[in-house]
């Protein structure tokens, strides 16, 4: 399924470092969902994943960008990031029709686990929990 993808076009250190800033920052957009959504009702904790999972697809191309100019000679300094994604193209990403590659499979994992995330997050927490 992802034998075409492009991730096969990089050398062994360029897919190690490629997977470790992809688990970076789903980890690092997780944490910012369970801190923001502490303490909220379901419906601002379901914005909340909504409005991450739009921020990471919209701006995380120039993440990834970065990444590849370190690891690439030649590749122009350039903002890659375009206009934010509609409700539609985040649809399709969380159905996993918006390609067959890594990066939108990724990206509609990502927010799966965000909108989990929302679901399983209590409303209120005991002040003794941390």
């Amino acid at each position: 399924m992802y034998s075409e993808d492009s991730f096969h076009t990089l050398s062994s250190g360029g897919q190690i470092g490629l997977l470790c800033l992809s688990l970076s920052l789903t980890i690092l957009v997780l944490i910012a969902a369970w801190r923001l959504m502490r303490g909220r009702p379901l419906s601002v904790r379901i914005a909340i994943a909504i409005v991450l999972f739009l921020l990471f697809v919209w701006l995380s191309p120039q993440v990834y960008y970065t990444y590849y100019l370190i690891i690439f000679e030649g590749l122009p300094l350039q903002i890659v990031v375009r206009s934010p994604p509609g409700p539609w193209q985040l649809a399709n990403l969380m159905f996993f029709q918006d390609g067959t590659n890594l990066s939108a499979h990724g990206k509609g994992l990502l927010g799966w686990l965000l909108l989990l995330l929302a679901a399983l997050r209590p409303k209120y927490e005991r002040a003794d929990v941390k």
